[in-house]
């Protein structure tokens, strides 16, 4: 099964007049990165949030955010002295209007503290499993979006075999023209030549135009791009990626080799098809 690392799952939970809203969104990214964002209530989880979170996606740009809504036990203080501390400091520097300074001064940090929300263990733990089944949509969304990205993996590979096979049939016909075409140009020179020197040069020639090893090893690698595709490996993305590699090494190695203008048309064809493939995998798992 192949997974995106494009991933997305919400859900709430309802706690007493307490709402907990657990949100998770993930990206591609080459290694696990997470960004979390929860009540002061739960950082003593943090840690092992991070942890399920990294067990769980492997890979991958991960935010997850749990917010508290309409609950009735938050509380709001002024905390006066630090107030009075900012408008005295103000008032030294400049003759401001008090509303102004008020207004200014309540942005600032530790004007205002907020009563911060006791949870019991019981209520933890709904929401620890309510983040579990958070990340198993996560999962779900990511395994819809593979099964869209395999469908257009497999199109490009397919292509690439296409004109691979297109290539080996003009290869060989281009070779036999070229070696023709030597023949009847040494037959019609007016001079004497050593037939077996000529016959090492042309196949010096045709041996350094022949892509048939190229063309062997092109389709090894396609073959075991399907299969590593096909296998039930959860991370694959870097493997693939490094066969992306030497299937555009072999790629390009046939278009240098070849001066045949139909050969590098399908050249062209397979490295763009080969651009786009490379583009999906830098999002697989």
């Amino acid at each position: 099964m192949l997974q995106s690392m494009t991933g997305y799952g919400s859900t709430s939970l309802q706690l007493d007049e307490l709402e907990v809203c657990i949100e998770i969104k993930t990206l591609n990214s080459r290694y696990f990165d997470s960004k979390i964002s929860i009540p002061s209530s739960l950082l003593s989880q943090e840690l092992i949030i991070n942890n399920v979170l990294k067990e769980k996606l492997i890979r991958g740009k991960v935010e997850l955010r749990i917010k508290f809504v309409g609950t009735s036990n938050d509380s709001v203080a002024f905390n006066n002295s630090v107030i009075k501390k900012y408008i005295d400091e103000l008032k030294e520097i400049s003759e401001f209007d008090d509303s102004q300074i008020l207004k200014s001064v309540l942005s600032l940090p530790n004007s205002i503290s907020k009563g911060e929300l006791s949870l019991s263990e019981a209520q933890i733990k709904k929401i620890i499993n309510c983040f579990g089944t958070v990340i198993e949509r996560v999962i779900d969304f990511r395994k819809i979006e593979g099964e869209n990205t395999l469908k257009d993996l497999k199109e490009n590979l397919t292509v690439i075999k296409e004109y691979s096979e297109k290539i080996e049939k003009i290869s060989d016909l281009h070779k036999k023209c070229i070696k023709d075409e030597l023949k009847i140009k040494s037959e019609n020179l007016e001079i004497s030549f050593d037939n077996g020197r000529l016959e090492q040069e042309v196949f010096y020639y045709l041996e350094k135009m022949d892509i048939n090893e190229e063309l062997v090893r092109l389709k090894s690698h396609m073959s075991f791009f399907i299969e590593t595709l096909d296998n039930d490996l959860k991370e694959k993305g870097k493997k693939l990626g490094f066969i992306c590699q030497e299937i555009g090494r072999e790629i390009n190695t046939i278009g240098s080799k070849s001066s045949n203008s139909k050969i590098q048309k399908s050249v062209v064809e397979m490295k763009s098809c080969l651009e786009k493939i490379k583009e999906q995998t830098l999002n697989i798992l």
